[in-house]
Formats: C-alpha cells, structure tokens, sequence
C-alpha cells in the first residue's frame, strides 16, 4: 500500500512538471540587441530545426526549439559562449566587447520587478 502511494505521487509530480515545462515554453521569445538596438525577435517555441546565423561578423549564434546560445564568438574573454545555452529569463547572454545582448521574454521565468 505504502510503495503505491508513493508511485502515484511520483507519476503525479512527473506530469505535472510535464505540464509546467510544455505551458513555460509556449510564450517564450528572444530578444537580440546590437548596440542597444533590437536586431531580432525569435519565438523559440516555434523553431522546429536547429539554425545558425551570425551578427556583424563576430558572434554565431545558434537557434534551437526553446533555448538560444552564442556558440563562437571573436571577443577575447569569451563569456558569452561560456554562457550557454539560455531557455528563461533569469540569466542574460551579454558579450560586452562587441556589444551584444540576447535576452528572454515571456514565459513563466521572467522577472517582472527589482526590488532595491
């Protein structure tokens, strides 16, 4: 008896984060800026095919079904591509020296206030 109450609140969480993850990714956008002007907007969650594009010759920048990373890039620090992949709105890709900002919105990750 015990080890069934156990299996259905495991089988229960599994769909219910199955859920939150599939409502999360819906809505979610990238958002590309170049010198502090957007550039682009792309719907992750309506990219089927991984794609590739670069900006001003100097950062690659990889597409994929719900996330968005740098993947080469000519600055000498590299944060940017150490950065990886993001997929919500908590953490930024930011590559100062060629002044590139890939930010997301939308979805359930967003911040919607600073507190200071």
């Amino acid at each position: 008896m015990f080890i069934a109450i156990i299996f259905d609140v495991f089988i229960i969480s599994v769909i219910a984060w199955l859920l939150i993850n599939n409502m999360r990714a819906e809505n979610v956008t990238a958002v590309i800026y170049k010198n502090g002007e957007l550039i682009d907007e792309i719907r992750l969650s309506s990219v089927t095919e991984d794609y590739e594009f670069t900006v001003d010759g100097t950062n690659t920048i990889l597409v994929r079904h719900s996330e968005i990373g740098v993947i080469k890039a000519d600055c000498p620090d590299q944060i940017c591509v150490k950065t990886g992949f993001i997929e919500s709105g908590i953490i930024p890709i930011i590559c100062l020296p060629n002044r590139l900002e890939i930010r997301i919105k939308g979805g359930e990750n967003e911040l919607d206030a600073v507190v200071r």
